[in-house]
């Protein structure tokens, strides 16, 4: 009879011992699961916040480069009609040729840079014979330069340029010079009309 309940006794003590063992793994099972859930968490924010980082710097990379870019900005554009002028009086050239960029208006005869930069302006002119013409291409104001045409019976057109920096939202235009005037012959000849022609970054007419 002692010997049944020893035996007893020993199996009890070794089923709470089985029932402990497996509690513990349980619990180690269990914490070694948060742990890795804890760290696939901490990994995907991690990969969330780098994919994020690299988002923003390709996109003022992106920003930085289109501010770099230089746009295509040009017009020409010529009168349509014979056209008498007087000194301080803004020539406006009716008719565009072409145009890149909206920057010269047909109703005002100035031109408005969309950005800051080195910009070439040409103008040509047909004066009749033994008739002057002097204008001045004028940035915001300021004479940048001043041709005088002079109508010599000969090619019947002539032409002037200059070349300025202009920031961004300033005007250009063209503006006789009291003195000598007359009226600006438009319908010389197809390939020598009057016009009035500009471009970005050096761009030749």
């Amino acid at each position: 009879m002692v010997r049944i309940e020893f035996q007893m006794e020993r199996l009890k003590f070794e089923v709470e011992q089985c029932v402990y063992r497996v509690e513990n793994i349980k619990t180690e099972v269990s914490d070694q699961m948060k742990t890795n859930q804890q760290q696939l968490e901490n990994g995907f924010e991690t990969s969330v916040k780098e994919v994020s980082n690299v988002t923003s710097a390709v996109k003022a990379m992106l920003l930085e480069l289109q501010d770099t870019v230089t746009p295509t900005i040009a017009f020409k554009a010529r009168l349509n009609v014979n056209t008498a002028v007087v000194g301080g009086q803004t020539i406006v050239f009716p008719v565009l040729i072409f145009k890149e960029g909206d920057a010269y208006n047909t109703d005002t005869g100035q031109f408005t840079a969309p950005v800051s930069g080195m910009y070439t302006f040409s103008l040509a002119f047909c004066v009749y014979t033994n008739k002057l013409l002097t204008v001045k291409i004028m940035v915001e104001g300021t004479q940048y330069t001043a041709s005088l045409f002079n109508g010599d019976g000969s090619s019947g057109r002539s032409s002037a340029d200059t070349v300025a920096i202009v920031t961004a939202g300033k005007k250009v235009w063209v503006e006789v010079i009291p003195g000598g005037f007359e009226t600006i012959n438009a319908n010389h000849s197809h390939r020598r009309l009057p016009y009035f022609s500009d471009g970005l970054a050096l761009v030749t007419f």
